[in-house]
């Protein structure tokens, strides 16, 4: 990965300066954090989001170091953090020149942490800097593997959030129900653990923005708890949520589904697919019936089932293609798709009923020949198998642990 690594600089810490504080040294049984926090276009945010860090770990006398990865901000972001990092010596930053996204930025910075407990948070000051030692709190003293600031329990609050907002976070959360259980807020960016634990993690695919579920899920934790936090609008920029964004999410969930049930993940998405698909079937019949011979209806219905399928399809060979084993799938597809209309369309016409239920018989014909077919070819019913190609997903590496003398608050 290209980047452009900044070194903090040898002045003072300026928070003593503007607290009229004395620093307090960290004894040596104290916890030690590191902070990531990932940005893009984020220069007004950085300069006032650092001294409330520095303040919040001044009042513990941890020590502490907060590392920015940036992906390469067109505005002042990259000029701020020069300027910082003279100010605060506990400041690193990572600038990316070839690699975007959230979720990625997040592992760059892990992967260069040096302490023993990782704090990952949002640089748009929605996450309150002042909350980060509760989170460690819980670790330290051995209650969680995995503390989020939660907005959704109790003490917590969303500032302001429309109601469109609050939908879209409760349907996104009820998604990730069944792979992270009784957690009330898995979808926060504000969350806290142990820098061994992750060493334990299975290899992590960072697709989209919700780093935090996905290292939930892979680094099979079982003691989750969450602390209550106010999550505040942003102060300055654009929100990076955008439409792509959910649709990643989307991607995201389907691969995180795969790993945790990889037997029924993808008969349910089978399932899902076929439902879909029969919908379609049906509804081309109906418009149809009144207008078309019945061979020519249950023919278009067979070929919007099949239309439906490929869309389906599309997006699971552009999503897991790093996944995918067999070397010509979209011939593979299209093979397996005219051997379902065939066999569909033969039964239907030769079943002497009405015209749904000659269609119902050859839409059991058409799936049993899909299942059987897909299942011995394709693969997308037994589940991911075989061994991603190179880059669809990466083993953290962390960086070396800081000496336990060494200090800095």
């Amino acid at each position: 990965m290209n980047r452009k690594l900044g070194h903090a600089g040898d002045a003072d810490d300026p928070q003593q300066y503007l607290t009229g504080r004395p620093t307090i040294m960290p004894s040596a049984t104290q916890p030690t954090i590191s902070i990531i926090v990932p940005t893009y276009k984020e220069a007004e945010n950085l300069p006032l989001l650092i001294p409330q860090v520095a303040a919040a770990m001044r009042l513990r006398g941890w020590k502490w170091e907060l590392i920015v990865v940036d992906d390469n901000s067109p505005d002042a972001t990259p000029t701020v953090l020069k300027d910082l990092s003279a100010m605060f010596t506990q400041l690193r930053y990572i600038i990316r020149l070839d690699e975007r996204g959230l979720s990625s930025a997040v592992l760059a910075g892990i992967s260069e942490a040096r302490n023993d407990y990782v704090v990952v948070m949002d640089a748009d000051l929605s996450h309150p800097p002042e909350s980060i030692p509760a989170l460690v709190d819980k670790l330290v003293a051995d209650e969680a593997d995995f503390v989020i600031g939660s907005r959704y329990v109790a003490g917590g609050a969303t500032e302001d959030w429309s109601r469109l907002r609050w939908l879209n976070s409760f349907g996104a959360t009820l998604l990730s129900k069944p792979l992270v259980g009784s957690t009330r807020d898995p979808m926060a960016g504000f969350f806290a653990i142990r820098r061994e634990t992750l060493r334990t993690a299975d290899p992590l695919v960072p697709v989209g923005y919700k780093i935090a579920l996905e290292l939930i899920v892979k680094t099979r934790v079982t003691r989750v708890a969450e602390v209550p936090i106010v999550f505040r609008n942003r102060r300055h920029g654009e929100s990076k949520l955008s439409l792509k964004e959910q649709f990643h999410y989307l991607e995201h969930l389907s691969r995180l589904y795969d790993y945790k049930y990889p037997r029924l993940s993808p008969c349910v998405k089978f399932m899902i697919a076929a439902g879909c698909g029969i919908f379609a079937c049906y509804g081309t019949v109906g418009v149809l019936n009144t207008h078309v011979i019945p061979l020519l209806t249950i023919a278009a219905g067979l070929l919007a089932m099949i239309a439906v399928t490929m869309v389906f399809f599309l997006r699971y060979a552009h999503t897991q293609r790093d996944f995918i084993v067999m070397k010509h799938p979209y011939t593979e597809f299209f093979a397996i798709s005219a051997a379902e209309f065939i066999s569909g369309w033969g039964f239907a016409v030769a079943t002497q009923a009405s015209i749904y239920l000659q269609m119902a018989v050859g839409l059991v014909i058409l799936l049993l020949v899909r299942y059987t077919l897909r299942k011995v070819f394709l693969h997308d019913i037994r589940g991911i198998r075989g061994t991603p190609k190179a880059g669809s997903s990466r083993k953290l590496i962390l960086s070396p642990a800081a000496s336990k003398s060494a200090a800095s608050a």
